[in-house]
Protein backbone atom coordinates (compact mmCIF):
# COMPACT_ATOMS: atom_id res chain seq x y z
CA UNK A 1 0.00 0.00 0.00
CA UNK A 2 1.24 3.37 -0.89
CA UNK A 3 1.91 6.50 1.56
CA UNK A 4 1.12 9.93 1.81
CA UNK A 5 4.48 10.89 0.09
CA UNK A 6 3.31 8.77 -2.68
CA UNK A 7 0.46 10.00 -3.86
CA UNK A 8 0.18 13.81 -2.43
CA UNK A 9 1.11 17.11 -4.30
CA UNK A 10 4.44 18.30 -3.74
CA UNK A 11 5.02 22.09 -3.17
CA UNK A 12 1.39 22.96 -3.51
CA UNK A 13 0.33 26.46 -4.33
CA UNK A 14 -0.30 28.82 -1.33
CA UNK A 15 -1.38 32.24 -0.86
CA UNK A 16 -0.50 34.21 2.13
CA UNK A 17 -3.49 35.27 4.55
CA UNK A 18 -2.45 38.94 4.16
CA UNK A 19 -3.59 38.39 0.10
CA UNK A 20 -7.11 39.07 -1.00
CA UNK A 21 -9.81 36.65 -1.65
CA UNK A 22 -10.00 37.49 -5.90
CA UNK A 23 -5.95 36.98 -5.55
CA UNK A 24 -6.99 33.37 -3.90
CA UNK A 25 -9.98 32.97 -6.04
CA UNK A 26 -8.21 33.62 -9.06
CA UNK A 27 -5.15 31.35 -8.42
CA UNK A 28 -7.69 28.48 -7.77
CA UNK A 29 -9.36 29.14 -11.12
CA UNK A 30 -6.15 29.15 -13.21
CA UNK A 31 -5.13 26.18 -11.78
CA UNK A 32 -7.83 24.40 -11.78
CA UNK A 33 -8.09 23.47 -8.12
CA UNK A 34 -11.15 23.07 -5.50
CA UNK A 35 -8.71 24.53 -2.40
CA UNK A 36 -5.27 26.38 -1.69
CA UNK A 37 -3.30 26.59 1.35
CA UNK A 38 -3.42 29.98 3.24
CA UNK A 39 -0.14 30.79 5.29
CA UNK A 40 0.51 33.35 8.40
CA UNK A 41 4.80 34.21 8.83
CA UNK A 42 5.82 31.09 6.29
CA UNK A 43 3.36 28.57 8.15
CA UNK A 44 0.82 26.72 7.57
CA UNK A 45 -2.63 28.69 8.75
CA UNK A 46 -5.59 26.66 7.04
CA UNK A 47 -7.51 26.13 3.79
CA UNK A 48 -8.98 28.16 1.54
CA UNK A 49 -12.28 26.43 -0.29
CA UNK A 50 -13.48 27.96 -3.61
CA UNK A 51 -16.66 26.06 -3.22
CA UNK A 52 -17.26 27.51 -0.02
CA UNK A 53 -16.42 31.10 -1.04
CA UNK A 54 -18.55 30.94 -4.31
CA UNK A 55 -21.65 29.23 -2.31
CA UNK A 56 -21.63 32.17 -0.01
CA UNK A 57 -24.42 34.89 -1.06
CA UNK A 58 -21.86 37.69 -0.94
CA UNK A 59 -18.21 37.97 -1.30
CA UNK A 60 -15.99 41.13 -0.48
CA UNK A 61 -13.44 40.47 -3.38
CA UNK A 62 -11.03 42.86 -1.55
CA UNK A 63 -10.89 41.04 1.89
CA UNK A 64 -8.13 38.95 3.44
CA UNK A 65 -7.94 35.40 2.45
CA UNK A 66 -7.44 34.70 6.22
CA UNK A 67 -10.61 35.90 6.91
CA UNK A 68 -12.26 32.82 5.01
CA UNK A 69 -10.05 29.84 5.78
CA UNK A 70 -11.40 26.45 7.27
CA UNK A 71 -9.18 24.84 10.19
CA UNK A 72 -7.78 21.28 8.87
CA UNK A 73 -6.46 18.31 10.63
CA UNK A 74 -3.29 17.19 8.50
CA UNK A 75 -0.72 14.24 7.66
CA UNK A 76 2.40 13.10 8.14
CA UNK A 77 4.51 11.58 4.89
CA UNK A 78 4.78 8.16 6.29
CA UNK A 79 1.29 7.70 6.81
CA UNK A 80 -0.72 5.24 4.33
CA UNK A 81 -3.16 5.88 1.61
CA UNK A 82 -6.14 4.47 3.96
CA UNK A 83 -4.80 7.17 7.25
CA UNK A 84 -5.85 10.16 4.43
CA UNK A 85 -9.22 8.47 3.53
CA UNK A 86 -10.34 7.82 6.59
CA UNK A 87 -9.36 11.28 7.80
CA UNK A 88 -11.10 13.00 4.97
CA UNK A 89 -14.41 10.45 5.89
CA UNK A 90 -14.06 11.68 9.88
CA UNK A 91 -13.63 15.09 8.77
CA UNK A 92 -15.66 15.41 5.46
CA UNK A 93 -12.61 17.75 4.11
CA UNK A 94 -12.00 17.25 0.54
CA UNK A 95 -8.28 17.71 0.80
CA UNK A 96 -5.83 16.83 3.57
CA UNK A 97 -2.24 19.07 4.13
CA UNK A 98 0.98 17.33 4.65
CA UNK A 99 2.84 19.13 7.62
CA UNK A 100 6.39 18.97 8.61
CA UNK A 101 7.78 21.46 11.18
CA UNK A 102 4.28 23.81 10.57
CA UNK A 103 5.28 23.97 7.19
CA UNK A 104 3.56 22.76 4.38
CA UNK A 105 5.06 20.18 2.26
CA UNK A 106 1.97 18.92 0.13
CA UNK A 107 -2.02 18.19 -0.29
CA UNK A 108 -3.59 15.02 -0.80
CA UNK A 109 -6.81 15.70 -1.83
CA UNK A 110 -9.59 13.34 -3.20
CA UNK A 111 -8.60 13.64 -6.55
CA UNK A 112 -5.01 11.93 -5.52
CA UNK A 113 -7.11 9.29 -3.91
CA UNK A 114 -8.83 8.27 -6.71
CA UNK A 115 -5.91 8.43 -9.24
CA UNK A 116 -4.70 5.93 -7.42
CA UNK A 117 -7.92 3.55 -7.23
CA UNK A 118 -6.21 0.95 -8.24
CA UNK A 119 -4.80 0.35 -4.87
CA UNK A 120 -7.86 -0.49 -4.08
CA UNK A 121 -8.97 -3.84 -6.33
CA UNK A 122 -10.97 -5.52 -4.22
CA UNK A 123 -13.60 -2.45 -5.55
CA UNK A 124 -13.24 -3.31 -9.53
CA UNK A 125 -16.44 -4.94 -9.72
CA UNK A 126 -18.30 -1.91 -8.38
CA UNK A 127 -19.84 0.27 -11.74
CA UNK A 128 -21.75 3.90 -11.62
CA UNK A 129 -24.72 2.24 -10.91
CA UNK A 130 -23.77 1.15 -7.55
CA UNK A 131 -22.33 4.61 -6.14
CA UNK A 132 -24.79 6.95 -7.90
CA UNK A 133 -27.53 8.56 -5.50
CA UNK A 134 -30.44 10.30 -7.04
CA UNK A 135 -30.39 12.79 -9.57
CA UNK A 136 -30.91 16.90 -9.54
CA UNK A 137 -31.19 18.73 -12.58
CA UNK A 138 -32.65 22.07 -14.24
CA UNK A 139 -33.96 22.72 -17.16
CA UNK A 140 -32.36 24.93 -20.23
CA UNK A 141 -34.68 28.26 -19.24
CA UNK A 142 -34.28 28.04 -15.51
CA UNK A 143 -32.25 31.11 -14.11
CA UNK A 144 -28.83 31.19 -13.11
CA UNK A 145 -29.63 32.15 -9.78
CA UNK A 146 -32.05 28.68 -9.16
CA UNK A 147 -29.40 26.48 -10.44
CA UNK A 148 -26.97 28.44 -7.79
CA UNK A 149 -29.63 27.76 -5.50
CA UNK A 150 -29.33 23.70 -6.17
CA UNK A 151 -25.85 23.59 -6.50
CA UNK A 152 -26.02 24.62 -2.74
CA UNK A 153 -28.56 22.23 -1.69
CA UNK A 154 -26.51 19.38 -2.87
CA UNK A 155 -23.45 20.68 -1.85
CA UNK A 156 -22.28 20.07 -5.70
CA UNK A 157 -19.56 21.85 -8.03
CA UNK A 158 -22.47 21.67 -10.80
CA UNK A 159 -25.67 20.35 -12.34
CA UNK A 160 -26.83 18.40 -15.22
CA UNK A 161 -29.11 20.37 -17.84
CA UNK A 162 -32.20 18.31 -19.12
CA UNK A 163 -34.97 18.55 -21.90
CA UNK A 164 -38.53 18.50 -20.97
CA UNK A 165 -37.23 14.23 -21.40
CA UNK A 166 -34.76 14.30 -18.75
CA UNK A 167 -32.29 13.21 -21.08
CA UNK A 168 -28.99 15.18 -20.22
CA UNK A 169 -28.06 17.91 -22.69
CA UNK A 170 -25.50 20.11 -20.96
CA UNK A 171 -24.25 21.21 -17.51
CA UNK A 172 -23.63 23.52 -15.43
CA UNK A 173 -20.31 24.54 -12.89
CA UNK A 174 -19.79 26.66 -10.13
CA UNK A 175 -16.90 27.61 -12.45
CA UNK A 176 -19.22 28.73 -15.20
CA UNK A 177 -21.60 30.59 -12.36
CA UNK A 178 -18.02 32.28 -10.48
CA UNK A 179 -16.60 33.39 -14.05
CA UNK A 180 -20.04 35.48 -15.09
CA UNK A 181 -19.81 37.33 -11.60
CA UNK A 182 -16.23 37.89 -11.50
CA UNK A 183 -16.28 39.21 -15.02
CA UNK A 184 -16.05 42.95 -15.19
CA UNK A 185 -15.42 43.21 -11.22
CA UNK A 186 -12.01 42.32 -10.90
CA UNK A 187 -10.28 45.77 -11.44
CA UNK A 188 -12.79 47.07 -9.25
CA UNK A 189 -12.01 48.16 -5.47
CA UNK A 190 -14.50 46.96 -2.44
CA UNK A 191 -16.98 44.99 -4.78
CA UNK A 192 -19.75 43.06 -3.03
CA UNK A 193 -20.06 39.80 -4.70
CA UNK A 194 -23.16 39.71 -4.66
CA UNK A 195 -24.74 38.97 -8.17
CA UNK A 196 -28.21 38.15 -6.83
CA UNK A 197 -30.48 40.01 -9.54
CA UNK A 198 -28.14 39.26 -12.40
CA UNK A 199 -27.98 36.01 -11.98
CA UNK A 200 -31.61 36.16 -11.65
CA UNK A 201 -31.90 37.83 -15.17
CA UNK A 202 -29.24 35.01 -17.00
CA UNK A 203 -30.69 31.63 -17.71
CA UNK A 204 -29.23 28.24 -17.93
CA UNK A 205 -28.73 28.25 -21.82
CA UNK A 206 -26.72 30.74 -21.98
CA UNK A 207 -24.13 29.76 -19.87
CA UNK A 208 -23.79 26.04 -19.98
CA UNK A 209 -21.58 23.73 -21.15
CA UNK A 210 -21.81 20.41 -23.21
CA UNK A 211 -22.03 17.30 -20.72
CA UNK A 212 -19.73 14.97 -19.59
CA UNK A 213 -21.60 12.12 -17.77
CA UNK A 214 -20.82 8.21 -17.08
CA UNK A 215 -23.37 5.41 -18.38
CA UNK A 216 -24.82 3.06 -15.58
CA UNK A 217 -22.59 0.46 -16.23
CA UNK A 218 -19.11 1.86 -16.29
CA UNK A 219 -16.79 0.64 -13.99
CA UNK A 220 -14.85 2.52 -11.39
CA UNK A 221 -11.52 2.81 -12.95
CA UNK A 222 -13.69 4.60 -15.78
CA UNK A 223 -15.28 6.51 -13.56
CA UNK A 224 -12.73 7.74 -11.80
CA UNK A 225 -10.66 8.68 -15.12
CA UNK A 226 -13.42 10.96 -16.03
CA UNK A 227 -13.34 12.98 -13.05
CA UNK A 228 -9.83 13.30 -12.56
CA UNK A 229 -9.35 14.29 -15.90
CA UNK A 230 -12.13 17.16 -16.06
CA UNK A 231 -11.71 18.36 -12.90
CA UNK A 232 -14.84 17.47 -11.74
CA UNK A 233 -15.93 16.92 -8.31
CA UNK A 234 -19.34 14.89 -9.09
CA UNK A 235 -20.51 13.81 -12.15
CA UNK A 236 -24.03 12.63 -14.00
CA UNK A 237 -25.39 9.10 -14.41
CA UNK A 238 -27.26 8.43 -17.12
CA UNK A 239 -29.06 5.36 -18.72
CA UNK A 240 -28.10 3.92 -22.27
CA UNK A 241 -30.81 6.52 -24.00
CA UNK A 242 -28.49 9.18 -21.97
CA UNK A 243 -31.88 9.77 -19.63
CA UNK A 244 -30.23 11.18 -16.37
CA UNK A 245 -30.49 8.49 -13.74
CA UNK A 246 -28.39 9.69 -10.49
CA UNK A 247 -24.96 11.32 -9.75
CA UNK A 248 -21.60 10.20 -8.00
CA UNK A 249 -19.53 12.34 -6.79
CA UNK A 250 -15.96 12.06 -4.86
CA UNK A 251 -17.40 11.67 -1.54
CA UNK A 252 -18.96 8.48 -2.49
CA UNK A 253 -16.24 6.95 -3.48
CA UNK A 254 -13.95 8.07 -0.64
CA UNK A 255 -16.62 6.88 1.27
CA UNK A 256 -16.61 3.51 -0.04
CA UNK A 257 -12.70 3.07 -0.54
CA UNK A 258 -12.52 3.92 3.49
CA UNK A 259 -12.86 2.68 6.73
CA UNK A 260 -11.53 -1.09 4.69
CA UNK A 261 -11.37 -2.45 8.36
CA UNK A 262 -15.37 -2.44 8.55
CA UNK A 263 -15.28 -0.20 11.90
CA UNK A 264 -18.43 -0.77 13.39
CA UNK A 265 -21.08 2.21 13.80
CA UNK A 266 -22.34 4.98 11.50
CA UNK A 267 -20.11 7.95 11.22
CA UNK A 268 -22.43 10.57 11.47
CA UNK A 269 -21.26 13.70 9.44
CA UNK A 270 -23.18 17.25 9.19
CA UNK A 271 -22.52 20.23 7.19
CA UNK A 272 -24.34 23.26 6.32
CA UNK A 273 -24.89 24.87 9.95
CA UNK A 274 -23.35 27.03 12.15
CA UNK A 275 -21.69 27.07 15.74
CA UNK A 276 -24.60 28.80 17.15
CA UNK A 277 -27.26 26.12 15.92
CA UNK A 278 -26.47 24.07 18.78
CA UNK A 279 -30.36 23.01 19.38
CA UNK A 280 -30.21 21.96 15.83
CA UNK A 281 -26.84 19.37 16.28
CA UNK A 282 -28.41 18.09 19.56
CA UNK A 283 -31.66 17.27 17.84
CA UNK A 284 -29.77 15.66 14.73
CA UNK A 285 -27.71 13.25 17.04
CA UNK A 286 -30.45 12.25 19.44
CA UNK A 287 -33.11 11.21 16.60
CA UNK A 288 -30.31 9.49 14.33
CA UNK A 289 -29.04 7.66 17.29
CA UNK A 290 -32.21 6.06 17.52
CA UNK A 291 -32.66 5.94 13.78
CA UNK A 292 -29.37 3.75 13.45
CA UNK A 293 -30.51 1.43 16.12
CA UNK A 294 -33.81 1.30 13.92
CA UNK A 295 -31.75 0.94 10.70
CA UNK A 296 -29.43 -1.99 11.67
CA UNK A 297 -31.99 -4.22 12.90
CA UNK A 298 -33.67 -3.71 9.10
CA UNK A 299 -30.40 -3.93 7.42
CA UNK A 300 -28.36 -6.04 9.09
CA UNK A 301 -25.83 -3.16 8.68
CA UNK A 302 -22.25 -3.17 10.72
CA UNK A 303 -20.51 0.15 9.00
CA UNK A 304 -21.33 3.18 6.89
CA UNK A 305 -21.39 6.96 6.37
CA UNK A 306 -23.86 9.38 6.71
CA UNK A 307 -24.20 12.69 5.77
CA UNK A 308 -26.35 15.04 6.30
CA UNK A 309 -26.57 18.64 4.80
CA UNK A 310 -28.87 21.31 6.03
CA UNK A 311 -29.88 24.77 4.03
CA UNK A 312 -31.49 27.29 6.00
CA UNK A 313 -34.27 30.05 3.94
CA UNK A 314 -35.22 32.70 5.67
CA UNK A 315 -38.72 34.51 4.93
CA UNK A 316 -39.97 37.90 5.46
CA UNK A 317 -41.29 37.46 8.62
CA UNK A 318 -38.15 35.50 9.58
CA UNK A 319 -39.42 32.45 9.79
CA UNK A 320 -36.87 29.97 8.81
CA UNK A 321 -37.55 26.65 6.14
CA UNK A 322 -34.93 24.07 6.49
CA UNK A 323 -34.04 21.80 3.58
CA UNK A 324 -32.10 18.89 4.46
CA UNK A 325 -30.49 16.65 2.24
CA UNK A 326 -28.72 13.41 3.53
CA UNK A 327 -26.77 10.56 1.63
CA UNK A 328 -26.05 6.80 3.56
CA UNK A 329 -23.11 5.09 2.14
CA UNK A 330 -21.97 1.77 2.84
CA UNK A 331 -20.23 -1.09 1.04
CA UNK A 332 -23.62 -2.72 -0.36
CA UNK A 333 -25.89 0.24 0.17
CA UNK A 334 -25.92 3.95 -0.99
CA UNK A 335 -28.88 5.94 -0.71
CA UNK A 336 -29.89 9.56 -0.31
CA UNK A 337 -33.12 11.07 0.80
CA UNK A 338 -34.00 14.71 0.61
CA UNK A 339 -36.99 16.77 2.30
CA UNK A 340 -37.94 20.19 3.48
CA UNK A 341 -40.33 21.94 5.81
CA UNK A 342 -40.89 24.68 8.39
CA UNK A 343 -40.40 22.04 11.51
CA UNK A 344 -36.84 20.56 11.51
CA UNK A 345 -37.61 17.50 13.33
CA UNK A 346 -40.74 16.63 12.01
CA UNK A 347 -38.59 16.84 8.29
CA UNK A 348 -35.81 14.59 9.78
CA UNK A 349 -38.32 12.56 11.37
CA UNK A 350 -39.71 11.87 7.26
CA UNK A 351 -36.36 11.20 5.81
CA UNK A 352 -35.71 8.46 9.01
CA UNK A 353 -38.68 7.39 8.05
CA UNK A 354 -38.13 7.27 4.28
CA UNK A 355 -34.58 5.27 4.74
CA UNK A 356 -36.59 2.50 6.29
CA UNK A 357 -39.12 2.03 4.13
CA UNK A 358 -36.83 1.63 1.37
CA UNK A 359 -34.74 -0.27 3.23
CA UNK A 360 -38.08 -3.20 4.20
CA UNK A 361 -38.72 -3.23 0.13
Amino acid sequence: MKTVEDIMTGNPLYVDGDSTVMLAMNRMRKHSIAQIAVTADGKYAGMLSYRELVRRKSIHLNSKARNYILNTPSLKKTDSINDAVNLMNDTGMGAIPVIEKEKIVGIVSATDVIKNIGEFPEFNEFHAVNLMVDPYSVNTDDSLEHSLEIIRQHESDLIAVVDGNSKINGMIKLENIADYEMKGRENETGTQNSGGKERADITVRSVMEDPIFSYEDEGIGTLCDKLVNNHMHSIPVCDSGMKLTGVVDMDSIISLIGKTEEREGMLINVSGLSAGDIDLYETIYAMADKFIVRFSRITNLKGATFKIHVVKHHNEQSRVKYSIRTKLFARKMNMSVSDSGWNFGKVLSQIFDTYEKRAKK
